[in-house]
């Protein structure tokens, strides 16, 4: 597996907290949003969710990424984009 265990994702309509679901089970992706995120709100199992992630190498153009595009970044993607892995999202 990669590098990835988790991060913040911001820039879209909410700030997400996004997890490695294929290290983290979902309970354990709640206890770190709380803990990381300095939640006063617990979120319960049912308002996480699942989408796939992926590293991409250059920033697509469609990601909106305010960073240099070179490095690269995580961003959602498809299940069968080459590189895809489960990850639990959790609204912050």
């Amino acid at each position: 597996m990669g590098k990835f265990d988790y991060m913040r994702f911001t820039g879209g309509l909410s700030d997400e907290f996004v997890v490695h679901a294929k290290k983290y089970s979902k309970e354990q992706a709640i206890e770190l949003a709380a803990e990381e995120m300095a939640l006063e709100e617990i979120p319960a199992p049912d308002e996480v969710y699942e989408r796939w992630c992926r590293y991409y190498v250059r920033v697509p153009e469609w990601c909106g990424y305010d960073g240099d595009s070179h490095r690269g970044c995580y961003t959602y993607c498809g299940k069968e984009e080459r590189g895809a892995f489960p990850v639990w999202v959790i609204e912050v």
